[in-house]
């Protein structure tokens, strides 16, 4: 034998098994049969693959900023990234955090109690500490 398949623990003692009764087992699929009814038709449905249904009416531009919103909407996330400035449409730009994102809207919060709104697309980017998050 060689070093690789050298036990890495010894443990002084006899081997330990857990076999579950036969009895038990016929059981267990008895009951598993029982629970597929055969003369139901099953209905067959499209797999997929993707986690969560792709935004069409949004340009890719806008589904990362919704996803970066999304992102630093977590309450670690709003702790951890400030200061963070927002650049909003029409040359605007607001410093404070995501309270709350919505699919089409996003809540900032400003100074100390003030909420303001805007349209997911009309934020333009996002910068942290001086530097744009991509």
């Amino acid at each position: 034998m060689n070093s690789f398949n050298d036990p890495l623990l010894y443990i002084k003692g006899p081997p330990v098994f857990h076999l579950y009764p036969i009895g038990s087992i016929i059981q267990m699929k008895t009951e598993m049969e029982m629970e597929v009814p055969m003369d139901v038709p099953k209905k067959v449905q499209d797999e997929s693959t993707s986690i969560y249904e792709i935004r069409t009416s949004m340009s890719k531009k806008t589904l990362a900023i919704l996803e970066k919103l999304t992102f630093l909407a977590k309450p670690f996330q709003r702790r951890a990234y400030r200061p963070l400035v927002f650049y909003v449409t029409g040359g605007v730009y607001l410093q404070g955090e995501v309270e709350k994102v919505d699919d089409e809207f996003v809540t900032f919060l400003v100074g100390s109690e003030e909420t303001i709104t805007y349209r997911v697309d009309q934020v333009e980017k996002i910068v942290w500490r001086g530097t744009e998050m991509k």
